[in-house]
């Protein structure tokens, strides 16, 4: 678990800022006023108006996207920040991941001989969001190192 998430405000930072901490807003379970029930939703838009939120958007685990007004939420629960690789929604997972890797490998062309604290750090920040496994499971390959039990905790590496 990467953190607990706490509102709608706290969706919408995780989603606005997913290029530099990765990641998705997942819930355990969002349930409608109407009484339908959504399992593992990952959230992908939260719509603002003169600074209220007004919609939310989502993706189900069979890929359905849905956007409902924020009115008719009844419940949303286990909201979490969550790795990709961390991820219960299968369907936006492979979805995720096959974007990431794709990216990872024009990333690594684009940059090619040349290894930049910036490009690494990049590089680095999408491994810890597909996982080490999944880049291998890929062959997608580095042009440095990667430690296979490397946890990161407050931007510094430790086995």
């Amino acid at each position: 678990m990467m953190n607990m998430l706490h509102g709608l405000k706290d969706i919408h930072t995780v989603i606005s800022n997913k290029r530099k901490i990765g990641g998705v807003a997942e819930a355990s379970m969002i349930q409608l006023v109407s009484g339908e029930v959504y399992v593992h939703p990952v959230f992908t838009n939260v719509d603002l108006s003169k600074g209220q939120y007004v919609s939310l958007c989502f993706i189900d685990e069979d890929g359905m996207n849905i956007m409902t007004h924020v009115d008719q939420i009844a419940v949303i629960k286990g909201l979490q920040h969550k790795l990709i690789c961390q991820m219960e929604n299968s369907y936006v997972k492979q979805m995720l991941l096959q974007d990431t890797v794709q990216y990872l490998r024009k990333l690594c062309e684009i940059n090619e001989g040349f290894v930049t604290h910036t490009f690494k750090k990049e590089a680095l920040q999408l491994v810890r969001d597909i996982s080490v496994k999944e880049l291998k499971k890929h062959d997608v390959y580095l042009p440095f190192s990667v430690e296979d039990k490397l946890v990161h905790l407050n931007d510094r590496l430790h086995a």
